[in-house]
């Protein structure tokens, strides 16, 4: 076993051999395959790291096992921490080893969720290449902490007792809570804290029936607590965005990808660059996610694809009709018609704590999944046990081992077609939208991703007679009755995974000109050609799609309309970048433009009411003078650049506006399923919107802040390599209609928009030429999160700077852009 650098000597290396996961190893092949590199013959990995400017490694092997362990070194290099955290949190073993940091809830869940049978599920799943690679992933990882030493790491968690080497099955409950995004994950809470009631209080049906608050069948009555997160079932915090643009968009007979997937700079969700090439099988280079050995999103000589989180809903909330006296039991009627008397399931589960202490906890288990404390999601709704009822939930993507197959299989893809064919075939991604194009002038829009198998039909059907699921509907909840067989999920016959839809009934769409996603439904990926016919369940909002009178669509984000009318503009010029295609270089001031949609819609209003009346009134009494504000309003640029003076203003001004995209009342002109772009419009001036204004206004008086400051001296992060030097941060709130979304908890004490965390983050622009892909990229928080690594916030000046780096590809250009010697990694 050894570590040398090319052209240079490094010390040699003695290592215990890896036992990668106990009772496991037999299910992979280790036999030393070819001699690519002409390893010793006792070494099962064999792989070269050749990083490049930016400390993006390129990872060349002589087979699937090593090219994993060399993304588990470089990963682990620079972002040990987030993963061995990850590891601990996804085992349950938070409160164990991070203390008050950890969660008793999320250990109880992960205990139960990740058993030894579902990790042996998903790992049969897997393709004998992708076990390789995991199974090297794990190795490479722990080979690099063996080398260094956990007290000579990341100082963030330099010494700590909870980083160790990892296991295959470590990286199984990575992935396995990975799925649970869009679904369980985030019912934690609600399914720790189901409880039938006490023995005493469970005596007789009247005495359940009186547990539950009334009136129950007010509707109206019934919203989803603000305290339980729904932004991510919903899809409405920060967001993504994609372009792919046909030959038409181009001009060329190539295609030309646009993706910037939003998403938290820190964690489980942060992406990580490479490269890999297994000579004559694979050639992919992009970004993935903490663990993944696999670009998530990225290219390879023919195609280039990306990611927007989908609004399709995983999960479905079952109502069930408790036995009278029972709590632990539910009536089910079969589809002969014969009532059933069905059990719940206590399943008690031993967490372990710090001071060789533990705590056991039950979770309760339906057929269905889990049981479900739908009384935490609204105070309204009744406990397990009020009425008579109880709640349980079922999560498709729970159900999907498949996505390390699909990751794999995309990576291969030769064209667009021949990526929807991998997707159709294998139905493996979880919770994603996949935008694509291809050296042959093709864009794609898919939403294939595992989907309950639930129609409109079935949908209004199960709902019908029943005030609590029609109540968790409107709220944007499915909820089905669980007491009939009818109401279970159905299936199709092209479907790999029982319940959920097949690919014909999941939408894709595939043009010469281009489509478009930022985290809208399926419906419009091109105004040209709506999609429409599908299930309810791929739609953010529920209710519009069901009862007597179904809509096809509903308003669009206003993210989703900026990123419509930016294509718009370029195709006819308006953005005044000449011509009438894109190429990259207008591809990337389109998308870095940072214009303010609701300022373009709605801007000219307020200030035309302020010059009329400046006086504004403030929500805590009183009036205060706007006639300076509007005055810096009315020299903005209304973009959100650096240098834009006003945009806090006016970002503060529409938040405290009472909009949404089920608002139907902000505007004079109201939506128009036939004109989705440009309607809603003309903003309604009224005490509200003139209060709004007020306030934010004062908001900023009160900071000290000027009116006219510029963004990038209030929006920053901080580069702690530099002594805390800031980098100012363009970008801003999909709520404005920002395309570049760039945003952070909110304004702190002083007024300030820091630190920025959530937002741009692996972007990429792709064409191709007759030699390969042609791409500029950026990893707008860099490769690393460790602070002490010249790769930390590298990547960060580039994107406050507006530029993009040449990610090289083939052996010339990586041998050009080349830092240090190649690293040759044998164990």
């Amino acid at each position: 076993m050894k570590i040398k650098g090319l052209n240079r000597p490094v010390t040699a290396l003695t290592l215990l051999t890896v036992g990668v996961s106990v009772g496991l190893t037999g299910c992979f092949n280790d036999d030393n395959d070819g001699g690519l590199f002409e390893p010793p013959n006792q070494s099962t990995y064999s792989v070269d790291i050749q990083r490049t400017e930016f400390g993006i490694p390129h990872i060349t092997a002589k087979d699937y096992k090593s090219l994993g362990y060399g993304v588990g070194y470089a990963f682990a290099e620079d972002n040990i921490c987030s993963l061995a955290r990850e590891v601990v949190v996804s085992s349950g073993q938070s409160k164990l080893y991070l203390g008050d940091a950890g969660d008793v809830d999320s250990d109880v869940f992960y205990t139960w969720y990740n058993s030894p049978a579902k990790r042996e599920q998903f790992l049969k799943e897997q393709s004998p290449d992708v076990l390789d690679a995991v199974k090297g992933y794990a190795a490479g990882y722990s080979r690099y902490l063996r080398d260094k030493g956990v007290a000579n790491i990341d100082p963030a968690c330099a010494g700590a007792e909870w980083v160790r080497e990892i296991t295959l099955d470590d990286l199984i409950t990575v992935y396995v809570k990975a799925n649970l995004r869009g679904g369980l994950s985030n019912f934690v809470g609600p399914i720790v804290a189901a409880a039938p009631p006490s023995p005493s209080a469970a005596m007789s049906s009247r005495s359940i029936r009186t547990m539950a608050p009334e009136p129950v069948s007010d509707m109206s009555a019934i919203k989803i607590d603000p305290e339980f997160d729904m932004t991510t079932i919903n899809v409405l915090n920060g967001g993504s965005n994609a372009y792919a643009l046909g030959k038409e968009a181009t001009g060329t007979d190539k295609g030309m990808l646009y993706g910037n997937p939003h998403e938290p700079w820190d964690g489980v969700q942060r992406f990580y660059e490479f490269h890999l090439t297994l000579p004559g099988e694979l050639d992919v280079m992009g970004a993935g996610q903490q663990g993944q050995p696999f670009p998530n999103i990225g290219f390879n000589k023919d195609v280039a694809w990306s990611h927007t989180v989908s609004t399709a809903k995983r999960f479905t909330v079952y109502q069930l009709s408790l036995v009278e006296g029972n709590p632990m039991q539910y009536n089910y009627t079969t589809s002969d018609g014969v009532v059933e008397q069905r059990d719940i399931e206590k399943v008690d589960v031993t967490i372990k704590l710090p001071d060789n202490k533990t705590l056991t906890k039950p979770i309760y288990v339906s057929q269905y999944g889990p049981m479900l404390a739908v009384n935490k999601l609204n105070g309204l709704l009744p406990a397990w046990g009020g009425n008579n009822l109880a709640y349980t939930i079922r999560d498709a993507a729970s159900e999907n081992p498949r996505s390390l197959n699909q990751w794999l299989s995309m990576n291969k893809a030769t064209s667009v077609q021949d990526l929807v064919d991998s997707m159709q075939n294998t139905l493996g991604l979880g919770f994603v939208n996949t935008i694509a194009t291809d050296r042959y002038g093709k864009a794609l829009y898919a939403d294939i991703s595992t989907v309950p198998h639930v129609t409109a039909d079935k949908l209004n059907n199960c709902i019908a007679g029943q005030p609590i699921l029609q109540a968790l509907v409107s709220n944007d909840v499915p909820a089905l009755d669980g007491s009939r067989a009818d109401c279970e999920w159905g299936s199709d016959a092209d479907s790999p995974q029982a319940g959920i839809f097949g690919p014909k009934n999941l939408p894709f769409l595939i043009r010469d000109d281009y489509v478009a996603n930022s985290n809208d439904s399926y419906w419009l990926s091109n105004p040209k050609a709506p999609l429409t016919g599908y299930s309810p369940l791929l739609r953010r909002r529920l209710q519009p799609f069901v009862g007597a009178n179904p809509v096809n669509g509903v308003p669009l984000l206003m993210r989703s309309r900026m990123g419509f009318q930016q294509i718009l503009d370029r195709l006819d010029n308006s953005d005044g970048l000449g011509g009438t295609t894109f190429d990259l270089d207008k591809l990337q001031k389109v998308v870095y433009g940072n214009r303010s949609y609701v300022a373009e819609l709605v801007l000219d209003d307020v200030l035309e009411d302020c010059k009329t009346n400046p006086e504004m009134p403030l929500s805590a009494g009183g009036t205060i003078n706007a006639t300076t504000a509007c005055n810096v309003l009315s020299n903005w640029d209304k973009r959100n650049n650096l240098d834009s003076r006003g945009a806090h203003v006016f970002r503060e001004f529409w938040r405290n506006v009472n909009f949404t995209e089920t608002t139907a009342d902000a505007f004079s002109v109201p939506f128009d399923e036939a004109d989705p772009i440009n309607t809603p419009r003309g903003l309604i001036i009224n005490t509200n919107t003139r209060k709004a204004l007020g306030d934010s206004i004062k908001f900023f008086q009160d900071k000290g802040v000027a009116l006219d400051a510029q963004l990038g001296d209030l929006q920053y992060v901080l580069d702690p390599g530099m002594n805390d030097t800031r980098i100012p941060m363009h970008g801003g709130l999909g709520r404005e209609g920002i395309f570049n979304v760039a945003q952070g908890p909110g304004p702190n004490a002083m007024g300030e928009y820091t630190p920025i965390n959530n937002g741009p983050t692996y972007m990429q622009t792709v064409t191709f030429d007759n030699n390969g892909p042609v791409v500029e990229a950026l990893l707008a928080y860099s490769q690393s999160a460790d602070k002490t690594r010249s790769y930390h916030r590298d990547q960060t000046r580039r994107y406050s700077a507006k530029e993009w780096i040449r990610l090289p590809f083939s052996k010339a250009e990586i041998a050009n852009k080349a830092v240090g010697d190649v690293v040759q990694l044998r164990e």
